[in-house]
């Protein structure tokens, strides 16, 4: 046995000696960006702001780690020894998996949560995020054209409606508003979906003007 009580099946357990503990084992602190995974395979994140994770300390070769992420903040994970498949940050509510080979970590999958989250945009952002949203509300006293919905990660739908003033979504570029090849307006209670394949949201749907 080493100092920390690894077992020789220690890669397989979710815990301290094979034990899961479902109490703050594995918890990050907030602000570290490389936790520890010498007692456990299983980490949170629980923190209010974004997280950058940058490494796993403490790991042993062919040891698989699980992070969920419970906080309302997004979790990203950068550097050469973290090979990801998707370059978006894990949502609330999200999971990943990785496994350490010859002390990098490859992500094995993860589940990304769509959630039900409204968000509401009262300022004139042409630009807004989407992180963990499903339902974006704009609720703004002026006009405002939108040329892209930052944050979002590849498979995500989200349905954008107005509630107030005009609410112009541009065509071109990182937005397709489909066959019309026209900028749609929101007025009143109109709304409209959109998809994301990683690099362009896609219209799902015309409930808006084209003009």
């Amino acid at each position: 046995m080493s100092k920390s009580n690894k077992t020789r099946f220690h890669s397989l357990a979710l815990g301290k000696e094979n034990n899961f503990q479902a109490r703050t084992d594995g918890l990050i602190s907030a602000g570290d960006t490389t936790p520890s995974v010498d007692l456990w395979s299983l980490l949170y994140a629980n923190t209010g702001g974004d997280l950058a994770i940058t490494y796993f300390d403490d790991s042993t070769e062919g040891q698989i780690v699980h992070l969920v992420n419970l906080g309302a903040g997004g979790v990203s994970f950068i550097g050469a020894q973290l090979v990801i498949t998707d370059s978006a940050d894990l949502a609330q509510n999200s999971t990943i998996t990785f496994i350490n080979h010859n002390s990098a970590f490859y992500e094995l999958g993860r589940s990304q949560n769509n959630g039900t989250t409204v968000k509401t945009i009262t300022t004139s952002d042409t630009t807004p995020s989407v992180k963990g949203a499903t339902l974006i509300k704009f609720t703004t006293d002026s006009a405002l054209t939108v040329t892209s919905f930052d944050d979002g990660y590849p498979g995500q739908i989200i349905t954008v409606m107005s509630v107030s003033a005009a609410i112009t979504i541009t065509n071109g570029g990182v937005i397709i508003n489909g066959r019309s090849d026209s900028a749609y307006v929101l007025t009143g209670s109109d709304a409209t979906s959109y998809v994301f394949d990683g690099s362009v949201w896609y219209n799902l749907g015309i409930g808006a003007t084209a003009v």
